[in-house]
């Protein structure tokens, strides 16, 4: 695995990311979440209660969890913190290395449902308007964005993207998404035209290894990781004058909206963003709901009070009341 194991957790902590990382093919990323949520127990437990992992109690538990809304950490981070030391002691026990989940009891925490709020048609369409196209860096992002807007990639999913991936033919890209889960993916003409530019023209200029075999490359000829991704689309966005914050998520967003906006089913756009369970997906139906209230609001012509309708005065109320 990528990230180096803490001496300050027991051994069962390491066997357990081991099977995280063997067993379920979980991304070094995820386990070095999984890790640093049981060291923040761990380092609590043994400071306040002078306890280590394996001698905890649901009482013990309780009062971190209550410590951390305390200090005011968001709901969405306590329940993350609670998912993984339920799949830890799950771990445990399962393994016998504990009698009792203490876990067990734990309620699940409630999330506040957060609608993500993606940019317009025009305002993607104003980030792809790049100038700066005689440049190899220019194409290059030029061909990324639209790349990233119309396959609704993960930002870890296209750094990681290889030549090997795509059928250019057929314009489909072979992706490994979460859990090393494969997915097919299709992408348009526009982003097509693009791409194969940027291959023929920019990315050659780039390369400076010839094994290398990532799409998409810095200027040293390295693969493009994710927080260049992210500089990328704040730079067009700032340089088209887009005021809202954007992201190589809120591209995502406005993927999957765009699509529902047009028509599309929602099983299919599940498919295309890799996500494991339908109701992931349909975060996106109350995305298009809440659009279309207030562009009914702004639009039409009877949601607003005419003059005439004014100098009723209180007819109305009587209108109502006969």
């Amino acid at each position: 695995m990528g990230s180096a194991p803490s001496k300050c957790l027991p051994a069962a902590v390491e066997q357990f990311c081991n099977e995280l990382w063997l067993v379920h093919g979980m991304a070094d990323r995820t386990i070095a979440a999984y890790r640093a949520d049981l060291l923040s127990f761990s380092s609590w437990l043994s400071c306040h209660n002078g306890k280590t992992l394996l001698q905890a109690l649901i009482q013990d538990i309780d009062q971190w969890l209550a410590s951390l809304l305390d200090r005011q950490i968001s709901a969405r981070s306590v329940a993350r913190y609670t998912a993984s030391l339920r799949r830890f002691y799950q771990y445990l026990v399962s393994n016998d290395l504990v009698s009792q989940d203490p876990t067990a009891s734990i309620r699940k925490i409630k999330i506040p449902q957060k609608l993500p709020n993606p940019p317009t048609q025009d305002e993607v369409a104003s980030l792809l308007d790049i100038t700066d196209l005689n440049s190899h860096q220019g194409l290059r992002d030029k061909a990324l964005l639209e790349l990233l807007y119309a396959t609704g990639l993960r930002a870890t999913e296209l750094s990681g993207l290889k030549v090997g991936d795509i059928d250019f033919r057929n314009r489909v890209i072979r992706v490994c998404g979460k859990g090393n889960k494969e997915r097919l993916v299709v992408y348009g003409e526009e982003a097509a035209f693009w791409l194969d530019l940027y291959l023929s023209r920019s990315r050659p200029a780039f390369r400076r290894d010839y094994r290398c075999n990532y799409v998409f490359l810095s200027v040293r000829g390295k693969k493009l990781n994710t927080g260049t991704l992210r500089l990328v689309v704040k730079k067009h966005a700032e340089n088209n004058s887009i005021v809202r914050p954007l992201s190589t998520h809120s591209i995502r967003h406005a993927f999957a909206t765009h699509l529902l906006d047009a028509g599309a089913d929602l099983r299919v756009i599940q498919k295309l963003l890799g996500h494991a369970c339908i109701s992931t997906t349909q975060i996106y139906t109350f995305v298009a709901t809440k659009r279309m209230v207030t562009l009914h609001a702004k639009s039409h012509p009877r949601n607003k009070v005419t003059a005439s309708s004014n100098d009723l005065g209180g007819s109305r109320t009587l209108l109502r009341s006969t």
